[in-house]
């Protein structure tokens, strides 16, 4: 009786023993497989993610919008650039109703797309020049300057195909943007060995880099709100003080105004365009 009950307490021993054995490896299993899933999941959300810094994808220029000159002659041309998720037709009225000039029937406007790409600040896909990390913009690591210089190779090349359309008058070519668009513009314009006719910027901000010191001629209408929110005051003062004294650049600060196009720019852009456009 004392061998059958010691036999038998020897295997519920061994019986426990490996019951234990099979719940640990389950668990280490379960642990394990958790564990990878969680890496998994991890690896996935940073592969959709660009990483801050680096160039994005190869940019595909969308079709512009195109208003052709009424008398058929076109002697001259203004190419721009709209701002961050705007499209061409944003600023239909602008060009065509508000702005009012004495070439304009002489004149072909090309409103540029920016591509739909993606853009860090929204976490997807927008119509953008180049990939933004937040707003407001305080200083140059704000937004990704190699998408940028992306960007103003496109307008160069729009440029260059205008000016041979031209028969090679480069300064019957104005450019001109609104926000993103304008720092393109910007940044181009002060940049190119090109002697451009001249230049408007909507809310914009001359971009960080080297500028062409023989731009101190090259005609610049920069209008700024003292309200705005999207580029703050101070880092606005900072990004002109390389141009602030060129004899063509021209400040206009609007007071109480924000980051949109308000009448009294497309007014004082007008009579801008009447003095640079012969």
């Amino acid at each position: 009786m004392n061998i059958q009950i010691e036999n038998s307490q020897k295997i519920n021993s061994s019986n426990i023993k490996n019951s234990k054995g099979i719940i640990i490896s389950i668990l280490i299993a379960i642990l394990l497989i958790t564990a990878l899933s969680l890496i998994l999941v991890l690896c996935l959300k940073e592969s959709k993610k660009r990483p801050r810094g680096r160039t994005s994808e190869k940019i595909n220029i969308l079709p512009p919008l195109v208003l052709n000159s009424t008398s058929g002659k076109h002697t001259h041309t203004i190419i721009f650039l709209p701002g961050f998720s705007s499209v061409p037709e944003d600023f239909f009225n602008v060009f065509t109703n508000r702005l009012n000039y004495n070439k304009k029937n002489d004149t072909n406007v090309v409103i540029l797309r920016s591509p739909l790409t993606y853009v860090s600040l929204v976490n997807g896909t927008n119509y953008s020049w180049f990939d933004m990390y937040r707003f407001p913009f305080s200083n140059d690591s704000d937004y990704n300057f190699n998408d940028l210089k992306k960007s103003a190779r496109i307008l160069h090349e729009v440029i260059k195909n205008e000016a041979n359309a031209l028969g090679g008058k480069y300064e019957n070519i104005i450019i001109g943007g609104h926000s993103q668009g304008a720092c393109i513009s910007l940044y181009e314009g002060y940049n190119t060995y090109n002697n451009l006719g001249g230049l408007f910027s909507f809310s914009g901000v001359l971009p960080q880099g080297k500028i062409r010191q023989d731009k101190n001629d090259f005609n610049v209408y920069f209008g700024y709100g003292d309200q705005d929110n999207i580029i703050l005051p101070s880092y606005f003062n900072e990004s002109i003080q390389r141009i602030k004294d060129f004899d063509g650049f021209n400040l206009y600060i609007y007071k109480n105004h924000t980051h949109y196009v308000n009448h009294q720019e497309t007014d004082d852009v007008s009579e801008f365009l009447n003095k640079i456009m012969v």
